[in-house]
């Protein structure tokens, strides 16, 4: 009956990928202004203070570990106590 139609055509890859990037940006600069929410949120922080919070959420991590409350399954994989239940 009837014959199936191949279509090819040559891509160049690295302009695929520009023209997907411009429409990505586009995308996620267009739904942050309908969502109403500015690209960026206050100023930077301080080097000092990304430090700061870094050793203590990773001071909070090793607590969690040693008391049990996180349990370590693998190189990459945790699993919270409460979802033991």
């Amino acid at each position: 009956m009837g014959r199936a139609l191949k279509i090819t055509r040559k891509l160049n890859y690295d302009e695929y990928i520009e023209k997907m990037r411009k429409q990505s940006l586009q995308l996620h600069v267009a739904s942050d202004a309908h969502r109403g929410k500015p690209l960026r949120l206050g100023k930077a922080r301080d080097p000092e203070e990304n430090v700061v919070l870094f050793l203590l959420d990773y001071n909070r991590w090793q607590k969690a570990l040693a008391s049990g409350e996180i349990e370590k399954l693998g190189p990459r994989r945790y699993r919270m106590k409460w979802t033991k239940e």
